[in-house]
């Protein structure tokens, strides 16, 4: 696992290689800290206590805008979240959505509840997805994920991109956005961007 490489690093990374395209942003601290270092953006879609299905809302908004002009559709989501919801990368891997970007941010542990470890050191994601008909990487640090992330916008194939990062996170404060507004802005961006 990397040392130096944070979350919040690689959620800028994010940002600034798709600074317009759809972001669907997975539960609590990622989600503090994508809002701490880039501000509440019209763009994201903040999954709040949806632990594990980040993932199948990206799917299902990568088939519905496939004739946007949105490049992506970005979908972070954590290891914890990823092996709760597995079984989507085989739909995934079926219904082949061109823009789908799905980014694991693998720290190792379950980083709300207390930092207990996940199986992810004993999983290869990569080969998973691979094996369902996915593109998949696995990097570590800011540059391969930006090195990464700009390949998969030429890419015509979902991809899953798991970017090791270290445990350390940063203090942010609480994220009490009411979830109906944050989903109509959002779902007024995308109707916007799909004519």
């Amino acid at each position: 696992m990397a040392e130096e490489f944070t979350r919040m690093e690689a959620l800028t990374v994010i940002d600034s290689v798709f600074p317009n395209d759809p972001v669907i942003v997975n539960v609590g601290a990622a989600i503090r800290e994508m809002a701490a270092a880039v501000g509440v953006k019209p763009n994201h879609l903040h999954i709040l206590d949806s632990m594990g299905l980040p993932p199948a809302i990206g799917l299902g908004l990568a088939m519905g805008l496939a004739e946007s002009r949105f490049e992506k559709i970005v979908t972070v989501e954590g290891d914890g979240g990823m092996l709760m919801g597995f079984s989507i990368l085989s739909t995934i891997g079926m219904l082949r959505p061109e823009k789908l970007v799905l980014v694991i941010i693998d720290n190792g542990t379950y980083g709300s509840t207390g930092n207990q470890p996940t199986a992810s050191e004993h999983t290869d994601f990569a080969a998973v997805a691979r094996a369902c008909g996915m593109e998949a990487r696995d990097v570590a640090g800011a540059d391969e994920l930006r090195v990464a992330l700009t390949e998969a916008k030429s890419l015509r194939a979902p991809i899953m991109i798991r970017a090791r990062v270290s445990t350390k996170t940063a203090k942010t404060p609480y994220f009490l956005k009411d979830p109906v507004v944050l989903a109509d802005t959002f779902r007024r961006y995308i109707s916007a961007g799909s004519a």
